[in-house]
């Protein structure tokens, strides 16, 4: 009697352990899950920003559109910054001695 009582309590516990490690590897596939949703869901959002952006372009003029795209290659050209600022600053505190 002892004995059968002691068997069913150490099965009962290899029992729990294997459904207690299961379970953490399933809540890991469902947020990996739910990441790659997320991750879809701001790509579709994405598509349908540019798609958006697009028809507003088209339905311009083309003198405004010609205007739209200088415009865009001004603020390109003054948002570029190829080197740190202290490498700028460098450079232009070099150049008034020149």
């Amino acid at each position: 009697m002892r004995r059968s009582i002691l068997f069913y309590f150490i099965m009962s516990l290899i029992f729990l352990s294997f459904v207690s490690c299961s379970s953490k590897r399933t809540a890991a596939y469902d947020q990996r899950k739910q990441e790659a949703k997320q991750e879809q869901r701001y790509d579709e959002g994405e598509e349908i920003i540019n798609k958006a952006r697009d028809r507003h372009y088209d339905m311009q003029t083309a003198d405004t559109q010609r205007r739209m795209r200088e415009t865009k290659r001004k603020s390109e050209s003054w948002n570029y910054r190829g080197h740190p600022f202290y490498v700028r600053w460098y450079r232009a505190f070099i150049s008034l001695f020149k």
